[in-house]
Parts: structure tokens; C-alpha cells; sequence
């Protein structure tokens, strides 16, 4: 059963989230982590954490305003198959 996980955002409030997450998304992220003069860089690019945050966030969105946008939970995708084409 789908969760409501920003209770008291508003539409606009959820419109500025879900394109700061989808910008994440699609840039990525490096983390740097510095101690002792040693330092770490981590890129999280593509994970899906960011795609679990966006169908959440749209699920909000949805229950707020159901005439715009679709419950993301309704239909998932089950099975993918590739097919490569030559031009």
C-alpha cells in the first residue's frame, strides 16, 4: 500500500522537490569526504534511490490533484526485453 510521504507540501511545494530530485537524477552526485588529509570522492549517478523519491513524490501529487497526474502505482513495469536497430 502506497504511502503518502510529504503529508503537508503543497502541489507547488512537490513540483519544486520532484525537479530538484529529478535534476539529481540525471547529473548525479559526488560526495567528498575529507579526514586526516585523505580524501574521498564518491558519484552516485542514476542510483535508484532517486527513482524510488520521484515515484513518491509523485504519488503525493496525485492524491492531492488525481485529474493531473496519474497514480505512478497503478502500472509498473513488469518484464523489459532489448531490441537493437541498425540505421
Amino acid at each position: 500500500m502506497p504511502v503518502d510521504y510529504y503529508p503537508q507540501k503543497s502541489v507547488d511545494e512537490l513540483l519544486a522537490i520532484l525537479d530538484a530530485v529529478q535534476k539529481r537524477a540525471s547529473t548525479g552526485v559526488v560526495f567528498f569526504t575529507t579526514a586526516a588529509g585523505v580524501q574521498n570522492q564518491r558519484s552516485f549517478q542514476g542510483a535508484s534511490p532517486t527513482a524510488v523519491e520521484i515515484r513518491r513524490i509523485l504519488y503525493s501529487l496525485f492524491l492531492r490533484d488525481s485529474v493531473t497526474y496519474a497514480n505512478p502505482y497503478a502500472s509498473r513495469t513488469r518484464r523489459t526485453r532489448a531490441r537493437y536497430t541498425f540505421s
